[in-house]
């Protein structure tokens, strides 16, 4: 495909702003998938086994073929097949999702120490690791769920367990239509297999399409405009600009501005991928969760982001619970609650492990556990501050008014905004020197203001002198 090539970069050298070509081939592939979603859907319901093989076909063609991705296919093929045989071969042994789960991973971070290796040689022009990314939790994910279906007590499973569980492994053929889910198989979302057979067997009315159709353009039309603000601003507002002489002459606010600016740009690549094909997802029927009382079709949240909550949201908690959702999912419930489960105590260890789980599933840059450490620590000032503040605000703004609570809100925003893109930076730049310096050059001011709640909270215990708002005192009464 060496004449697409050609073909996609002139195209990005003209009217793109010179985006790398493998984002070109992977909006294309995605684009393309929407016409391939129409055609699944004309497959009958009462014939899974077309719609199975039908979406590999349309994975083969979009990843290995558009996207030139024939060795990463391979390795995904080669990891699905081994992975298969494992779950059969220990399906009612209760380590057999962490069999999986192990092999899975081990074999993601070989593609990913390789990615990285190629790329300090600066021999990489596309990569596979995002796709393996999103099928490492939907292979994990479904080995964890056959686990669950294998349980004679289903008490001890929480709802999502329940409503998850698969009895038994699946016939090959849908096993692969899950794992190369076409639509999703390059950014995700990633989902469960019981999402996945509700789609399969989901015969809807013309109505119901019409409805589909209207929503799967219009998440489309999101996509394309975060596109257009990317292509725009991308190649001006990046977190490596933070890096340069320019920018440390800068003063505070203006750093503080552009700062939260490149954020906003650079989050631009990601909602464009994922409004992307989550509109093809949701063309294809996938979110259908079953009929209500009166017999309409109920859909689940599919999304991989929320972008309005990432944007306007006035807690970081909010922030992180809206980014990335499948992988957040997937960690709450495939990680973290299978080491601590409701009443087991054992939640500080859970978190820590779960904690380095995500930064495992990452990968190997420094910048990365750069990101999670400081935002880990973040999260855990914020919810610090929250207690303390909350009550005092809400009885002050019963007597002041409303004001008092929107003020409140706002510097909630705008702290939390800061936080956010500021750990953000080395998620993005990966190099360690290069992080280290952008921060210097916004005066490491999270770091700063971390160690001052530390101080204030769990040192001089400021907290004490805060008023408790009538709630908690209620509590404590």
């Amino acid at each position: 495909m060496q004449a697409l090539n050609l073909l996609l970069d002139r195209l990005s050298t003209a009217y793109l702003g010179g985006i790398a070509v493998d984002r070109v081939a992977t909006v294309l592939a995605v684009l393309m998938s929407y016409g391939l979603a129409h055609l699944f859907r004309l497959i009958p319901a009462k014939h899974p086994q077309t719609k199975h093989a039908f979406s590999i076909l349309a994975t083969v063609f979009l990843f290995g073929i558009i996207q030139e991705q024939t060795v990463g296919l391979a390795h995904l093929a080669a990891s699905a097949l081994g992975l298969y045989l494992m779950m059969a071969a220990l399906e009612t042994h209760r380590a057999m999702p962490y069999a999986v789960f192990l092999v899975a991973m081990a074999h993601m971070s070989y593609s990913q120490i390789q990615r990285q290796l190629s790329e300090a040689a600066g021999e990489v022009n596309f990569d596979y690791t995002g796709a393996q990314m999103v099928f490492v939790i939907k292979v994990t994910s479904l080995a964890f769920c056959i686990s669950d279906g294998q349980r004679r007590d289903s008490a001890q499973l929480s709802a999502y367990q329940r409503k998850n569980a698969i009895e038994g492994v699946p016939q090959l053929i849908e096993y692969l239509g899950y794992v190369f889910f076409f639509p999703g198989f390059a950014v995700g979302p990633a989902f469960e297999m019981a999402t996945y057979r509700r789609m399969v067997a989901f015969e809807g009315s013309a109505t119901t399409w019409r409805q589909l159709n209207a929503r799967a353009y219009w998440t489309l039309a999101g996509g394309v405009f975060w596109m257009v603000i990317f292509v725009m601003y991308g190649s001006e507002y990046t977190f490596l600009h933070l890096t340069t002489p320019a920018f440390a002459q800068m003063g505070f606010l203006a750093k503080s501005v552009r700062l939260c600016v490149s954020g906003v740009v650079t989050r631009a690549a990601y909602y464009t991928a994922w409004k992307m094909s989550e509109g093809a997802c949701v063309l294809t029927g996938l979110g259908f969760d079953g009929y209500s009382d009166n017999g309409e079709a109920q859909w689940a949240d599919i999304s991989n982001v929320h972008i309005a909550k990432v944007e306007f949201g006035t807690s970081i908690k909010e922030l992180i619970d809206s980014w990335n959702i499948g992988t957040n999912t997937w960690l709450r419930h495939h990680v973290y609650l299978r080491m601590a489960p409701p009443g087991s105590g054992a939640s500080a260890k859970a978190t820590v492990l779960t904690f380095l789980v995500s930064a495992w599933w990452h990968g190997f840059y420094a910048g990365y556990y750069l990101t999670f450490v400081v935002g880990a620590v973040a999260s855990n000032a914020a919810r610090t501050l929250r207690r303390a503040l909350n009550g005092a605000v809400v009885d002050a703004a019963a007597v002041h008014g409303p004001l008092v609570k929107q003020i409140y809100d706002v510097v909630g925003w705008v702290l939390s905004k800061y936080a956010l893109d500021f750990a953000a930076v080395p998620f993005v730049v990966l190099a360690l020197g290069p992080s280290i310096g952008a921060w210097r050059n916004n005066f490491f001011a999270l770091p700063v203001g971390l160690i001052l709640v530390y101080l204030a909270f769990n040192v001089a215990r400021v907290g004490r002198f805060i008023p408790k708002g009538s709630r908690d005192r209620q509590k404590t009464a």
